[in-house]
């Protein structure tokens, strides 16, 4: 009796000591995965991390971002900032170059030219596009850029595009100052063009790449990092442990993934355009080229009836643009601005406040300004 019981319990600790031994080893798997190297992996709408093995999927260019989980606040977001990115595009196949959009031959009116202008009266300018065969075009989508300014008094401003979907548009502009105000219109792109970028952003998302430097001791190793990257190699997982964006670079081969140091975009995929798509995107040619007037190109504005120091703009003028440069300086419209020019006050503005700077490089020339400026 006392012989089976001996044997049942070191039966009975054997087992224990097993099911420790499996408990430690899957933990630490999980750790590994989680902290140091995931191998194609995708999120789901759980914001768990899924094998493509399990989910059968090949590389998906956005790496799980359309199996993320959102807020009803945060969907209402995205469906907004997607509605804003929208760009109507004509329903027309493959076009030469002949027949793409020509700056050189288009032009613009200003409708009323003569007419009497106020500050916060509205103008109206009339565009028509041509192709390079001087043939008026029968569709729309061109990218167009439209700017109110006056160089003798450092102020301009910008426009909005209406587009007629038939080889017209219309810019429309608020009139924010007195004076003599010149009228631009340039072509960015040519929707020629644009169908092209709009079809290497579906096909080809990973064409900007970044990469990492990874340090330890002596030994640094720098490896490629993405949004998306292709399975075969192990991949450190960098995927926002708050938002849930995945963001992925290989793994070192010497170094953890801990040993991450820093970022930098490492450049562009090169040999992704045809020759027929290189003609679309020709510098002097059709990409930011003015389009001239077919008439004056300015206007005169006078002041409103007030005083005329007083050059803010009426609040049912509407609220495009929020702002404008006048004297070399932006000036807001919905609300008065407060101006820092010396250090001094932005240190005492700043004092007992955490300030976040969120943004691109945009945001980043504004935080070396800012650091160079205030001691």
């Amino acid at each position: 009796m006392w012989t089976s019981f001996f044997k049942l319990r070191v039966f009975c600790c054997l087992l224990a000591v097993l099911m420790v031994v499996v408990l430690v080893a899957n933990v630490a798997q999980v750790e590994y995965l989680d902290h140091e190297t995931v191998s194609a992996t995708f999120i789901d709408s759980s914001g768990q991390f899924v094998s493509s093995q399990a989910t059968g999927l090949g590389r998906n260019p956005y790496c799980g971002y359309e199996r993320q989980s959102l807020s009803s606040r945060e969907r209402i977001e995205e469906d907004s900032l997607l509605a804003a990115l929208q760009w109507q595009m004509p329903g027309v196949g493959p076009v030469p170059f002949a027949k793409s959009t020509d700056p050189s031959s288009s032009y613009f009116v200003i409708l009323n030219s003569t007419g009497l202008f106020q500050v916060g009266s509205q103008l109206e300018v009339l565009v028509h596009v041509q192709d390079f065969q001087r043939k008026p075009k029968k569709y729309g989508g061109d990218y167009l850029q439209a700017r109110i300014h006056s160089p003798r008094l450092q102020a301009g401003a910008v426009g909005r595009v209406l587009d007629y979907q038939n080889g017209f548009y219309k810019a429309f502009f608020t009139l924010l100052w007195p004076g003599r105000v010149k009228v631009s219109i340039s072509l960015v792109h040519p929707s020629e063009a644009v169908r092209v970028l709009q079809r290497l952003q579906e096909e080809k998302p990973d064409r900007v790449y970044f990469k990492s430097l990874f340090r330890s001791g002596g030994v640094s190793e720098t490896t490629e990092c993405n949004v998306c990257l292709p399975r075969g190699l192990p991949l450190c997982n960098f995927t926002d442990p708050y938002t849930g964006e995945p963001w992925f670079c290989f793994k070192p081969k010497k170094l953890p993934c801990s040993s991450r140091i820093n970022h930098f975009k490492g450049g562009y995929l090169k040999g992704l355009l045809t020759a027929a798509d290189s003609a679309l995107f020709q510098s002097g040619v059709n990409i930011k080229m003015p389009i001239n007037s077919s008439g004056p190109d300015w206007v005169t504005v006078i002041p409103r009836r007030m005083k005329e120091t007083d050059l803010e703009t009426p609040q049912d003028s509407g609220s495009f643009p929020s702002g404008y440069f006048y004297k070399d300086q932006w000036r807001p419209r919905e609300f008065k601005m407060r101006q820092f020019n010396d250090p001094d006050n932005i240190t005492e503005c700043l004092q007992r406040k955490m300030v976040y700077l969120l943004g691109d490089s945009t945001i980043r020339q504004w935080f070396e300004y800012l650091t160079a400026f205030v001691p």
